[in-house]
């Protein structure tokens, strides 16, 4: 599914993606994100990093835990996940945010809100990166460098890197996606999700 969003104007964005959701059908909708639909209350629940939020349908109302809402970036991004899942299973298969639909566009917003910052948090420390992933419910691979897989959704897996740096050479980051992002997010989502891993996994270090 196309974006139809702009994250230029929050507001308007999250008044496209509501529209979108309340004419799905949402047990439909859950089914194909890995969340769950309760038809009493006809609302779905879906795991956003390590929070579970709940969806009312067809108001588009997204709340925490706690019966508040949630902002509107969150928002947003639950919606269109709900919005855009289209049930692929996953595959285990990584690819660069290059790769994505349309990556070559938001390559730089990538990078500055995504790669760059991961990088400057945890680049010189990579033993905090690891045990805030860890805190996260990240899940360590074996690889190259000291990676982190992150669910972010439940279909939505974000691979984390960090290479050392040592005397010669500075420390690098890649973060990656499961190749079967596009039936899951708009790919200028997939530019601001790790920003939101980030922050999740830098409070975790003071928890």
């Amino acid at each position: 599914m196309e974006n139809k969003g702009s994250y230029f104007n929050l507001d308007e964005t999250y008044r496209q993606a509501a529209v979108e959701f309340a004419n799905l059908n949402p047990g439909e909708a859950a089914e194909k994100a890995g969340a769950d639909y309760n038809s009493e209350s006809n609302t779905v629940a879906v795991r956003f990093i390590d929070t579970v939020y709940s969806v009312n349908h067809p108001e588009a109302e997204v709340k925490d835990p706690h019966g508040n809402k949630a902002s509107v970036y969150i928002a947003i991004l639950i919606l269109h996940y709900l919005v855009n899942a289209g049930g692929a299973p996953l595959t285990g298969r990584w690819i660069s945010f290059r790769h994505l639909p349309g990556g070559d566009i938001y390559i730089d917003p990538f990078q500055k809100r995504a790669v760059l910052p991961f990088l400057k948090t945890f680049g010189n420390t990579p033993e905090k990166f690891l045990e805030a992933a860890l805190k996260l419910g990240g899940e360590k691979v074996e690889q190259s460098g000291i990676s982190v897989v992150v669910k972010t959704f439940p279909r939505v897996p974000i691979c984390f890197t960090i290479w050392p740096g040592d005397d010669e050479l500075p420390a690098s980051a890649t973060i990656l996606f499961d190749e079967t992002a596009p039936d899951y997010l708009p790919t200028e989502d997939y530019a601001h999700l790790p920003a939101m891993v980030n922050g999740a996994m830098k409070s975790k270090l003071g928890s």
